[in-house]
């Protein structure tokens, strides 16, 4: 996967690109420490629970929002919809030409596993998946109330499960059962892909600022002999 990055220098110029929620503005766009991968990953490995990565990645919220190839977004830990009832443990919004578009994020343990040892999908699987539909299932009766603060989200959001470690070694069947979600929306991705994500684009953005560094400091060198 490649991230594209769409008409960065025209979003960047519009002085209200934060709104309408400045404080869960992603400024994704931006070098970044890739000691930060680092870090990630070893909170992953030391992790008995999804808590510590839903604090990590509230902190960092630019590697959760590079692994959905971002355009101009904003990242929410733990909305609230329904005064609380319903609590996913992101919402991701990214905003293109065609206006907002929302995903829902459930994160699981990451020794927990998407299937079990006879390939069938695992009953934590199954319950975060659960979790996914009954935010839709909110949202499909209540979609205008929610919009007041979450322009346009409504059933039709996509949905992601972050639950085990790596993918490989999974069998065909695993997988084809795992591609299955797919026809729901519900994109169900281990740990270790998102890292892997985070870690591509992180150091695409990185790359692109040095090149662009080095371009500014040529030119500015050639302005320099010509004086």
């Amino acid at each position: 996967m490649t991230l594209i990055i769409r008409n960065v220098k025209d979003i960047l110029k519009d002085p209200n690109i934060k709104e309408p929620w400045p404080d869960n503005f992603v400024d994704w766009n931006h070098e970044r420490d890739p000691a930060l991968i680092s870090q990630f990953e070893k909170i992953l490995n030391e992790a008995e629970d999804e808590k510590p990565l839903q604090k990590f990645l509230a902190e960092h919220p630019y590697l959760l929002a590079l692994a959905f190839r971002p355009h101009c977004c904003w990242v929410f830990p733990h909305p609230r919809f329904g005064g609380g009832q319903h609590i996913p443990d992101f919402a991701y919004c990214d905003k293109n030409s065609l206006g907002y578009a929302w995903t829902l994020v459930e994160l699981e343990s990451p020794r927990m596993e998407s299937t079990n040892k006879d390939e069938s999908i695992s009953k934590d699987c199954h319950h975060a998946v659960e979790q996914i539909l009954d935010y839709r299932r909110w949202l499909r009766d209540n979609a205008l109330a929610e919009q007041k603060k979450y322009p346009g989200i409504n059933a039709d959001c996509e949905g992601w499960v972050v639950i085990g470690r790596r993918d490989g070694g999974r069998t065909e069947r695993e997988q084809e059962r795992l591609r299955e979600f797919q026809k729901q929306r519900i994109e169900i991705a281990s740990y270790d892909r998102l890292l892997s994500l985070a870690n591509e684009h992180l150091t695409y953005v990185n790359k692109s600022w040095a090149k662009m560094a080095e371009l500014k400091k040529s030119i500015e060198d050639a302005q320099a002999k010509e004086k």
